[in-house]
This record gives structure tokens, C-alpha cells and sequence, in this order.
């Protein structure tokens, strides 16, 4: 195991009910193509309390010389290997102290604004706050489509931008960490309980994050599957929970095309 970041130094930032801290956890394996951008992305925030905290999953390229790169930046930082993506988001968790949590995966940048967006909506009757994400192709440069958060689904699929989410730590302390039970919707069976135990979610109408499609969430056909675990698990096992898995199956490649052509036509002619 190896750890770095200016906490190890005696440099920890401080929370307060005007200015609250924000903790941002980056996890990556093997990305030297695309956690500096990541890096630069919070360090450049103009929302200042953050703390920073990168979980590595004990990378075998030159991830781990990027990071300390950045140690003067990073609030804490650890290489190890984990047990998968619910190891690492749970591990930064745990080395976070702020009073609402982000993650931010290596590969995904925010706007400069973006955290200073959330913390604006921040008030006592909400505990979530999701932005929108602009998703674009797997080297970062062309624009692909909006993904816009839609919590009135979220009994249906996941329609919370994870990457554009703050979450208050009480929704931590109440419904426990991320599964390991899952490998590519552990976000939705957590957001998923969240809802469920009453936890207010509010929608902050700007994009916050900017993502690159071809990570794990790209495996739509595992991601189905695991919804419908999840919904049998938290909700109940309900026939619609298999005709919207079987609906997904059957027409969700020929519904991404749709759309596209239709965002092609009216790029062009409207």
C-alpha cells in the first residue's frame, strides 16, 4: 500500500454550516490517459473547500507518477489493489470528512462551475443534489448528447447523472455504503435506497460534469440485469420489473439509433 496527499503533512481542511466541505473521490486503475484531466478539474473548481481524495487500484502503468504529480493538491491519496469499483468508492468514503461526498471517476472532468452549482442549491430539505451530464466519445472530443437527471424514474432505471451528484454524509449514515454485490449498478441500487428511505432529491438544472462514454456503465446488457436484481431486491418483484428488462433487451440499441438520427436531422435542418 502506498498514500500520499497534504493530509499526511498536517494540512486538513475544515467544514462549517456557510462554507461546508466537499469531498471529491476520484477513483482509477490504470488510467494515465485520462486522470490528469480528471486531477485538473477539481484542483480549478471555484468552489474552494474541497477535499481531495484518489483511491488507486494499484495501477501497473503511470498512473500512480501522475498522481503524485499532484500531491501538493490532493487532500489524501492511497494505491492498493480492491475488489472493484463498490471497494474503491467505499475506501474513499471512509477517507472522507466532508459534509457531502462526489465522485468523480478518472476519465470525467467538471465544468469549472460545477461543484459551485450544487453547493448554490444546498438547503435542510434536500440530501441529493444532481446536475446533468454532456457525454462524449471515449477520447474526450466529440460531443455525443446530454444525459439529463430524471429522479421521478429512478423506480424504473437510473436516471440520476452519478458524476454530477453531491450526496449529504447523513444519506451515508443511514443507508450504508455501496454494494459489492454489484459490478456496474452499484450507483442505482445506492441512489435506489436513498429514495426509498425518504431522502429528498433535487434537481440542479445545469450540466455539471462532462464524461466519456466506454467504461463500465457502457456494458448495457450487465447494467439491465443488474437493475432488475436491484429493483426485486429493494422494491419487490414485479412483473413490470421483467418487461422493462425484456423491453431493454430487445430495443435499446435500436433506440439509441433513433436517436441519433433524429439528433442528426435536427441539427440539419431545424
Amino acid at each position: 500500500m502506498k498514500e500520499g496527499g497534504k493530509r499526511l503533512r498536517g494540512i486538513c481542511k475544515s467544514d462549517n454550516h456557510a462554507f461546508p466541505l466537499i469531498s471529491i473521490i476520484t477513483i482509477v486503475y490504470n488510467g494515465q490517459d485520462s486522470i490528469e484531466k480528471t486531477i485538473e478539474s477539481v484542483i480549478n473548481q471555484t468552489y474552494t473547500n474541497i477535499e481531495y481524495i484518489v483511491i488507486d487500484g494499484h495501477s501497473t502503468d503511470n498512473t500512480l507518477s501522475i498522481i503524485r504529480k499532484y500531491d501538493e493538491y490532493i487532500d489524501y491519496w492511497r494505491s492498493e489493489p480492491d475488489k472493484g469499483i463498490s471497494d474503491a468508492f467505499n475506501k474513499g468514503y471512509k477517507h472522507s470528512t466532508g459534509s457531502y461526498i462526489a465522485f468523480l471517476n478518472s476519465g470525467d472532468w467538471y465544468e469549472q462551475n460545477g461543484i459551485k452549482m450544487l453547493t448554490e442549491q444546498i438547503d435542510e430539505d434536500y440530501s441529493i443534489y444532481c446536475g446533468h451530464v454532456n457525454l462524449y466519445s471515449l477520447d474526450g472530443e466529440k460531443f455525443l448528447e446530454t444525459f439529463r437527471s430524471r429522479p421521478w424514474r429512478l423506480l424504473q432505471t437510473m436516471r440520476i447523472a452519478h458524476p454530477a451528484t453531491l450526496t449529504s454524509r447523513k444519506v451515508f449514515e443511514k443507508i450504508g455504503l455501496f454494494s459489492e454485490d454489484f459490478k456496474y449498478a452499484m450507483d442505482y441500487d445506492f441512489i435506489l435506497r436513498a429514495f426509498l428511505n425518504d431522502f429528498k432529491i433535487k434537481v440542479v438544472d445545469n450540466i455539471i460534469t462532462n464524461m466519456t462514454i466506454g467504461g463500465n456503465s457502457s456494458n448495457t446488457r450487465c447494467v439491465f440485469k443488474e437493475e432488475l436484481v436491484i429493483k426485486n431486491k429493494n422494491i419487490g418483484r414485479k412483473k413490470r420489473h421483467f418487461i422493462w428488462y425484456l423491453l431493454n433487451l430487445l430495443f435499446h440499441r435500436q433506440y439509441v439509433y433513433a436517436k441519433k438520427i433524429v439528433t442528426l436531422f435536427a441539427k440539419k435542418y431545424l
